[in-house]
């Protein structure tokens, strides 16, 4: 299991992180020759890209993903009061240096939306591209806050005490932000996602460690503010947003507000609207999904990596996924419906 360490000036990190590359499930180091995509994950999911990094599609780049703070098995200090989205990208910068990765094409969802985003602001340069995955850059909207709250009162509630913990109550919690994510459709894929993210988020956010909690979740999402065209303006990579219409926690006029924000400030972008699908786009609909994140890479990259066979690739996490009641495939966690269709625009 890879770690690295590094100092910010939020405190010491042993990041965990993942490099899958078109011959190794988990490899040491980067192939230098090919595109690099960067993955920042979604709240308290950090094996939210299981589908993307089993994707022979996909495994024809270097895939990199890190455990951000307070999440799966990264360790470190304790969260300062303050810490939000801008010591998350300093954070992610030093992961970045201490693995020496060249400029990536960042993929970030949800909750690594607005540190993807910071990157790409103050460093640009260090961003080929952005693919952005159900974001939440803008202001956490009122209705997402009081659901957030709701979540984070049931979590507290069930740590009464050092020694005392109500297991129904932290189900309660939990199960629940998992289903605002999965728009109430668990599937099997969702259960093992959720089971697994479960067990994390006791290791991180038992009693000793609910000031971490509040800081990683309420504090973070409720103090994370609108860039304004200013600070837009300096990014200087294709933006792709991705948003699915029965997402029940974003409404898509979130998405095309910040579209048109980003537009507005001359940034080149795109946004792909998936019907039918949740908060989770990628998850539930890989199969659409993937394509397009392949052809953002491809028309934004000079290097044409060659196609990679699906023969015995394997997503790092499918181990730890099928022993969390995860089946061997025959359970879709795509929706099939003949009637779907994407929708994309601009449509040049």
């Amino acid at each position: 299991m890879p770690f690295i360490h590094v100092k910010t000036s939020s405190g010491n990190i042993k990041f965990h992180y993942i490099i899958s590359t078109p011959d190794s499930d988990v490899a040491d180091k980067i192939d230098p020759d090919i595109p690099v995509l960067l993955f920042f994950h979604s709240l308290a999911f950090p094996h939210v890209f299981h589908s993307q990094f089993g994707d022979p599609l996909l495994r024809k780049f270097n895939l990199v993903v890190f455990d951000m703070r307070s999440h799966g098995e990264t360790e470190g200090d304790d969260l300062p009061d303050g810490y939000g989205v801008e010591e998350a990208a300093e954070d992610a910068l030093a992961f970045m240096d201490a693995l020496r990765l060249p400029p990536c094409h960042f993929v970030a969802m949800d909750y690594g939306s607005p540190v993807a985003l910071q990157i790409a602001i103050s460093y640009p340069d260090r961003v080929l591209s952005l693919f952005f995955i159900s974001q939440t850059c803008l202001e956490e909207p009122p209705e997402v806050r009081e659901g957030h709250q709701q979540v984070y009162d049931c979590w507290i509630a069930a740590f009464p005490g050092p020694d005392k913990f109500d297991n129904e109550r932290m189900m309660e919690g939990g199960y629940g932000f998992a289903q605002f994510m999965f728009s109430n459709n668990m599937t099997k894929m969702a259960d093992a996602l959720f089971k697994i993210s479960f067990e994390l988020s006791q290791k991180h956010w038992g009693y000793q460690g609910l000031k971490n909690y509040r800081i990683a979740t309420l504090d973070f999402l409720y103090n994370r503010k609108s860039q304004p065209r200013s600070a837009l303006s300096r990014i200087r990579c294709p933006v792709k947003l991705v948003y699915g219409t029965d997402d029940v926690a974003y409404p898509q006029e979130y998405n095309e507000k910040f579209y048109r924000e980003l537009e507005d400030a001359g940034v080149d972008v795109s946004l792909l609207v998936v019907p039918g699908a949740p908060h989770f786009v990628s998850v539930a609909h890989a199969n659409q999904v993937d394509p397009v994140l392949h052809d953002f890479v491809m028309q934004n990259d000079p290097r044409k990596p060659r196609p990679v066979s699906n023969s015995g690739l394997k997503s790092p996490w499918e181990g730890t996924l099928l022993s969390a009641g995860l089946d061997d495939g025959t359970d879709s966690s795509v929706d099939s419906d003949d009637d779907d269709f994407v929708v994309s625009y601009p449509s040049s």
